[in-house]
């Protein structure tokens, strides 16, 4: 058969099962064709084949973020930056900047402040949100997406006061018996609905989302989901209008009244797998805790830096089984944001009595995030073939705090050499926009298990290049049952793929950060290609 395309003198990294790295690659149509020697495959070539030259630079399957949430990564674009500002007032500078082009009454959004890297070392308060505006309701939202601080204004539109008691999971944060305006948990989950975007904006916030992930070399996504089921609407229609170009396995949840949602998905009669080669129904998916960066995520033991704290659950274990145990009946693969080890433990219960309810070959059922994952619940994992979905750039991005918050615990966080000993298939997800969605980070930091201040992370758990690369790829694949159609470079499988500017398994460690995708291949088109003035 002839080529359309073919590939040569490259790094072809497969990401097959052996790990294969071949010189060349073929393309007709929407499919790889062939792999090999340069020799072997140019026998491929007719009058018509391109024929590209890699001059040895890397050519592989394009990213799987297992857990993304592209709204949200789209939307805070749109927000005011408040990751860069090092203290309080350079935050509120920012945010008066925002509110003086907002129209009076209307919301003033930022994100991305993390209360340990401000110079003051707290975190934000009505008080200072008030000398924002007084007219515009403001929200902050913190790092981990799971806290936020907002104005008074933003309280008396949200009918928030001081006695309105604290939501099941969350807590309305008050000093001396006054609101402080910061919210925890299912309170920040509660009231940003009532700041969110407006469909024209959320389409916008997406088609930027996808521009960015297709430049980090990303042609799917696993989407973490947003606020109710309107946003699988918004992100199915923006799959179907071109919008969003990656292929997209939708989480079925919310980050607020996750059950509802998920009881809503059970009474329609839909399950797991409804669609397309571009927009597929994933695992019904619950909150069971909060954030490691919080800290917010329920541990078995206190903090460290807290020790009668032991973080904040969303939901008690017959509340977790009763809607995930039904999903599992009804055929769906179920899954939940589990961060500390007691929430953890909670899913892999849940997962063990499901299995013992009705016995469901190939089941897959995920664990979002698993976070801290101590010895024995890696053994459980393998046990129920439970596939952890762990986010390693958040070593990288939140590692120095992990270390005053959980001591040695360090050493059972995302333990992806754990998994790989265990023989336990496991995914890779950025969780964007808490951390960057740029997968060179996420293998860095699974690599090496450096901070960002360089600080080593239990490198007892630092994985292979070639494991991370292959979890990034296949493993991303089979958590959605999609590793027959993608995931990897062989004959027959979608041509998903990326061409990097460099060898990166010939490049020092160090480099991995600094790598860039100059193009981005999916469904056999050039959807992306690196400008020169993309070049830092």
């Amino acid at each position: 058969m002839e080529a359309d395309k073919i590939f040569i003198n490259g790094e072809i990294i497969t990401a097959d099962e052996q790990f294969h790295v071949y010189e060349a690659l073929a393309v007709q149509e929407e499919s790889i064709l062939q792999t090999g020697t340069n020799d072997e495959v140019m026998k491929a070539a007719g009058a018509d084949t391109e024929v590209v030259d890699l001059e040895g630079r890397t050519l592989m399957p394009g990213f799987i973020d297992a857990h993304a949430h592209l709204e949200l990564y789209g939307t805070n674009i749109l927000g005011v930056d408040c990751k860069q500002p090092r203290s309080i007032p350079e935050v509120l500078k920012a945010l008066k900047e925002r509110a003086v082009e907002t129209p009076e009454g209307c919301w003033v959004r930022g994100w991305g402040y993390n209360q340990n890297e401000l110079a003051e070392g707290r975190h934000l308060t009505r008080w200072d949100l008030d000398k924002v505006s007084t007219s515009h309701p403001v929200i902050v939202v913190r790092t981990c997406g799971h806290i936020s601080c907002v104005n008074s204004k933003a309280l008396e539109m949200a009918g928030i006061v001081a006695s309105t008691p604290d939501p099941p999971g969350g807590a309305y944060h008050k000093i001396n018996g006054q609101l402080s305006g910061l919210l925890f948990e299912a309170a920040h989950m509660t009231v940003f609905q009532h700041a969110d975007y407006s469909e024209e904006d959320i389409m916008k916030g997406l088609a930027l989302a996808s521009q960015d992930f297709l430049s980090y070399g990303i042609t799917s996504v696993h989407d973490a989901g947003g606020y109710g089921t309107k946003h699988i609407r918004y992100l199915q229609q923006a799959v179907q209008k071109g919008i969003v170009m990656q292929r997209v396995y939708a989480l079925y949840g919310s980050l607020s009244d996750a059950p509802e949602m998920v009881h809503a998905g059970l009474e329609s009669g839909i399950s797991t797998g409804l669609g397309d080669d571009w927009f597929r129904i994933g695992p019904a998916k619950l909150f069971i805790d909060g954030s490691s960066s919080g800290p917010t995520c329920r541990t078995r033991e206190p903090y460290d830096s807290s020790p009668e704290d032991r973080g904040i659950l969303y939901l008690r274990q017959h509340q977790l089984d009763e809607p995930l145990l039904q999903a599992h009946e009804h055929g769906w693969q179920i899954t939940a944001h589990a961060m500390g080890d007691e929430a953890v433990d909670m899913m892999l219960h849940t997962i063990e009595r499901a299995l013992d309810q009705k016995s469901a070959a190939n089941s897959r059922h995920r664990i979002e995030h698993a976070g801290i994952t101590p010895p024995d619940l890696v053994e459980r994992m393998r046990q129920t073939g439970a596939v952890p979905v762990p986010n390693p750039a958040f070593l990288y991005e939140f590692g120095d705090g992990y270390e005053t918050d959980y001591g040695g615990r360090v050493s059972h966080m995302f333990p992806l050499k754990s998994y790989s000993d265990h023989h336990i298939p496991y995914a890779v997800g950025s969780d964007s926009p808490i951390t960057t969605p740029n997968p060179f980070y996420g293998l860095y930091a699974a690599v090496t298990r450096r901070s960002k201040s360089g600080r080593i992370l239990g490198a007892n758990q630092a994985s292979s290049l070639e494991e991370v690369i292959r979890a990034y790829t296949w493993g991303g694949a089979y958590a959605s049952h999609e590793e027959h159609r993608k995931g990897t470079l062989e004959p027959g499988k979608a041509a998903d793929f990326i061409i990097l500017d460099r060898s990166i398994m010939n490049c020092p460690v160090s480099e991995l950060p600094g790598i860039q995708v100059e193009t981005t291949i999916l469904n056999g088109k050039t959807v992306y290609t690196l400008q020169k003035e993309d070049v830092y």
